[in-house]
């Protein structure tokens, strides 16, 4: 989410702060904020890498930076940050990519590289061909440290020739990924240009994946971003994936590495991405298990998906939203994914012979699938699931969503519909907000993230928002959006009597 000048406040702390832990108040004219909690780390040195740096200096930021991230990693533990400057650019180095991490903090004392702040040209990895595979390999216990966890990477350019980003084994855990932008060759290969496999506690914030080029080239197994085998605890929230020619923009399967992998995932927050222009399906929960811990799809943005061509090795599958309720390993999954307040629209245009093209698309299971204040717009020929029909056989339920336009009636599985134009502010541009008078402006009640399973905790806490941020009133608005009404407010002169309290 980008927010301007006047919506955020920006706190320096200086070398001379105590370590400790503490909160963040700001006072106006108006009132005390809640506190935000922060802690200065009595551990913990700041790096630098530059292009005119020497891998024989001490690294220490601003004036003694080092050459290479490679020399990096052999010097940095726990706690430490490193700034990539301007122009640093990795090209080749590693074994398995263009760069192998290897480093790992703890949860106290995490580590981060990051693109210093306005640094260009920006930096990153490019590894874009075929001898070059892999941007980023994090393969920890293969050659590398034992543990990869606990790290942030942000504000980086990667490039891959099949992946982007390739992290493996379940050594590599607690990772954070703000930010950046991901592009691959994408040629065919049952993997994702973003690939995690048995990874945990993962946050995935901000990022673009774009620009896949494999028009044509590419096989219905490759995908822009893919959770595989036994990934779980997972947050993919505000990123963009669009204008790709992979097959699926987004990709949640469990594939078995071995006898004892590949189960089916859980404990899986989707939310606030704009998907958009993409062969194949906008994404597929393929294995999933929400008994075990919660999936659910909210807050997203999903339109002109489904467009094919079929990939190289066949049909796939062409919707916005897809369940495909596969299992490889154990017991099938049970519970129920929850998808609610997204927006949808121009869904599987690419209609196929399978049946599996429209804004959904399920197959009969024993996981379950709740549909709630979506709004659902899809052009003349197109469909709202399965290619106008529905697989018989498991629990299927939904109310409160807007249908309009398609071919096909309006489904019987969800309740309490509403069919008039959603009235967007400009269709045409692809603006999805909310006219006044829009049928879906406090048609819906809230739904948020308060239900957590097996003790694992809400995202989102009891406060629910839309894809701008907006606070949702009760009753709330169907999709994505909140309407706010009224001409858009004018930019505030700078705040006057602003405090902030360090607690």
């Amino acid at each position: 989410m980008a927010y301007l000048w006047y919506q955020r406040i920006v706190v320096q702390l200086s070398s001379a702060c105590t370590p400790g832990t503490g909160n963040f108040v700001v006072t106006t004219a108006n009132g005390t904020s809640n506190g935000i909690p922060f802690t200065v780390r009595s551990s913990g040195a700041i790096y630098c890498i530059s292009n005119t740096g020497n891998d024989s200096n001490s690294g220490k930021f601003p004036s003694s930076c080092w050459a290479t991230p490679k020399n990096a990693f052999s010097h940095m533990s726990a706690g430490d940050t490193a700034y990539w400057e301007g122009g640093v650019i990795v090209t080749t180095g590693g074994g398995f990519g263009g760069l192998d991490w290897g480093l790992g903090g703890t949860a106290g004392n995490p580590v981060a590289m990051v693109s210093y702040p306005g640094a260009t040209p920006q930096p990153g990895v490019q590894c874009s061909s075929s001898s070059c595979s892999n941007g980023i390999a994090i393969r920890c216990s293969v050659g590398f440290p034992s543990t990869c966890s606990y790290y942030t990477l942000a504000g980086m350019f990667i490039q891959g020739y099949g992946q982007a980003l390739m992290t493996q084994y379940p050594s590599a855990n607690h990772q954070r990924y703000v930010g950046n932008s991901w592009t691959c060759a994408g040629p065919p290969g049952a993997v994702g240009c973003v690939s995690m496999s048995e990874n945990t506690f993962v946050k995935f914030y901000g990022n673009e994946i774009a620009n896949i080029v494999s028009l044509g080239t590419t096989g219905k197994q490759y995908h822009a971003f893919y959770l595989t085998t036994d990934s779980n605890h997972q947050e993919v929230g505000w990123n963009s994936i669009h204008n790709n020619h992979s097959c699926r923009a987004m990709q949640v399967h469990s594939s078995p590495n071995n006898l004892t992998s590949g189960y089916n995932q859980y404990d899986i927050s989707i939310h606030d991405n704009l998907i958009h222009d993409d062969p194949c399906d906008g994404m597929n929960l393929a294995t999933v298990d929400p008994s075990q811990g919660k999936v659910e799809v909210y807050n997203n943005l999903i339109y002109h998906v489904g467009l094919g061509p079929d990939p190289l090795d066949g049909e796939a599958s062409y919707s916005c939203i897809r369940v495909a309720q596969y299992t490889n390993n154990g017991a099938p999954g049970t519970g129920t994914v929850e998808v609610y307040n997204n927006t949808l629209a121009d869904c599987g245009s690419h209609i196929g012979t399978f049946g599996l093209a429209g804004a959904f698309d399920f197959s009969p299971g024993t996981v379950g699938v709740n549909i709630r204040n979506n709004i659902i717009y899809q052009n003349s020929g197109e469909f709202f699931n399965d290619s106008g029909s529905l697989p018989s056989g498991f629990p299927l339920t939904g109310s409160n969503n807007i249908w309009f336009g398609g071919s096909q009636v309006i489904p019987t599985w969800s309740t309490n519909n509403i069919t008039a134009d959603p009235l967007f502010a400009n269709r045409s541009i692809n603006d999805f907000h909310l006219q006044s008078g829009s049928p879906a402006i406090g048609a819906a009640p809230i739904v948020n993230s308060s239900n957590a399973y097996k003790n694992y905790p809400p995202w989102q806490g009891g406060i629910a928002v839309d894809r701008d941020g907006l606070i949702r009133p009760s009753p709330s608005s169907i999709g994505a959006y909140e309407f706010t009404g009224g001409t858009p407010p004018q930019r505030p002169n700078p705040p006057t009597n602003l405090k902030v309290t360090v607690q």
